[in-house]
């Protein structure tokens, strides 16, 4: 490939010229585990529970979303695999006291605690807990994602 100096490019050879925009590249979703994790250390507005695994595909996005430069791109990404796999649910009695929703178990025995606080849900306190520690402690809802398989 040749570049003129008027600023044409010579396309006459054989080799193949990329342009810009958007280019296929194939990316491995992150392990469940990891996804979950990375998506229960955010909080978010509005009242929501878990309904269902994270495909494949919401775990590319995950991975979009770590690799993220801005922060507005990266919310915008784990925003909307948040709402993809929850449902709502309504507001707790006491918006003061954080009422516990659900725990979500993933594989490797760590569990996410998953309260409504204020006005956001959340993972209280921030990270996971072993399950074994969390099943003496407090009895909620268990949304068991280690034995599930999202196709």
């Amino acid at each position: 490939m040749r570049i003129s100096t008027d600023g044409f490019i010579d396309i006459r050879t054989t080799v193949k010229v990329r342009t810009p925009g958007l280019h296929d590249v194939k990316i491995e979703p992150m392990p469940e585990a990891e996804a979950m994790a990375f998506l229960l250390s955010h909080s978010f507005p509005g009242h929501r529970r878990i309904v269902r695994p994270l495909t494949p595909r919401e775990r590319v996005k995950l991975k979009k979303a770590s690799w993220a430069d801005s922060v507005n791109e990266r919310m915008c990404l784990v925003d909307r695999v948040w709402r993809d796999i929850t449902s709502p649910v309504p507001s707790p009695c006491d918006p003061e006291e954080p009422e516990l929703v659900q725990i979500v178990s993933v594989e490797g025995g760590w569990s996410y605690p998953i309260y409504l606080a204020g006005v956001e849900t959340r993972v209280m306190p921030t990270g996971g807990v072993p399950l074994a520690e969390l099943r003496k402690k407090l009895g909620a809802p268990l949304l068991d994602l280690s034995g599930q398989k999202a196709s």
